[in-house]
């Protein structure tokens, strides 16, 4: 049986995607297939797809019409017959040691879930000065009861390409029912990953950067667009729901999940408000408040711990005085700016 099915979603990336295939094929560890999902790109990514899987039996193909990268994911996941899944961007690159390391530790520990850190690199391939993320200190194995608690409450283990999995631990019933979501831009892999750690048992972390994350100015990621805050907060919100009936849908996880999107949430809005004017802020705010996370965070707001910061674009944000939060955020921003350096 194959060790691990690598899982590529792959939507306009051809500036980048062969360094990403590339890493994966000469990886010193060899038992894997590598499954590509081209989501319907516009470039030149899906005949990049189909020439290596005419040229290498290890790496498979699929076409499909653009249903965003959630759906790109589960189809590949679908797809898998190795005995552990690991998700990749199509990007982004790894390390070559990456899955000797992770077998190591899977062969080691006997572990549902492996993590491992990662490196930050600029558009072009130099890794950013001060840029390496990496998990504890100590190779431990945890309950996934902590791993989750992280999860809920910080962005440390919200990303599907940070981990492999055990196939079999995951729910494919549960994988597919995300697909009534709808089309999410951001914060969907939050909830797959959700999905795909709830039913594991344990997990290790690696002390080690073994994948290299690039940072595009393009990327969605780093983007201020209002609609894809108000995505952002759709995903928490639409995690709310699927907490509900797991083994994490006790109220102390659903409490750490509102504090996580209203810290967001506010943050969010500061990046829109350095962006935007007022209407566009009011805009996406209308939106967000409609949503049962929203009116859950603020009605329990006094059970968060928040800073200063925060309590003050809390205080304006519920009396309305947008024209304030504007020009507060501006400043907060223009101190970023020069402490930058820039």
């Amino acid at each position: 049986m194959l060790k691990f099915s690598v899982l590529i979603p792959v939507y306009n990336t051809e500036k980048y995607l062969k360094e990403c295939i590339d890493s994966v094929l000469n990886q010193t560890f060899q038992n894997f297939e590598i499954i590509l999902v081209d989501d319907g790109s516009q470039d030149a990514s899906g005949k990049i797809c189909d020439t290596y899987s005419e040229t290498d039996i290890r790496v498979k193909t699929i076409h499909q019409q653009n249903m965003g990268p959630m759906m790109a994911r589960i189809t590949a996941f679908l797809e898998a017959s190795g005995e552990y899944v690991i998700y990749m961007d199509s990007d982004d690159c790894w390390s070559n040691e990456l899955l000797t390391n992770v077998n190591e530790a899977i062969r080691k520990y006997e572990v549902d879930a492996v993590s491992f850190g990662f490196h930050t690199m600029e558009e072009d391939g130099r890794i950013a000065l001060n840029e390496a993320h990496v998990g504890s200190e100590e190779i431990q194995v945890y309950e996934i009861n902590q791993l989750m608690v992280e999860f809920l409450t910080t962005e440390n283990e919200n990303s599907l390409w940070k981990r492999a999995v055990r196939r079999e631990a995951v729910d494919k019933k549960e994988l597919k029912n995300l697909e009534m979501f709808g089309k999410i831009l951001l914060g969907e892999d939050m909830l797959q990953a959700f999905v795909m750690l709830k039913d594991c048992k344990t997990f290790v972390n690696l002390n080690k950067p073994l994948y290299y994350y690039r940072r595009c100015p393009e990327s969605i990621t780093h983007s201020n667009n209002s609609a894809l805050i108000v995505d952002i907060a759709k995903a928490r919100n639409c995690l709310t729901k699927i907490m509900t009936g797991t083994s994490f849908g006790a109220e102390k996880y659903q409490r750490m999940v509102e504090k996580s999107f209203l810290e967001h949430y506010l943050t969010d809005l500061v990046g829109i408000c350095c962006m935007h004017g007022i209407n566009t802020v009011k805009k996406a705010v209308g939106k967000i408040k409609r949503m049962d996370i929203y009116q859950s965070s603020c009605k329990n707001v006094s059970e968060y711990s928040m800073t200063a910061k925060r309590k003050l674009l809390f205080y304006l944000e519920q009396c309305e005085m947008w024209r304030c939060y504007w020009a507060v955020s501006k400043i907060y921003c223009l101190k970023r700016y020069i402490q930058k350096g820039d």
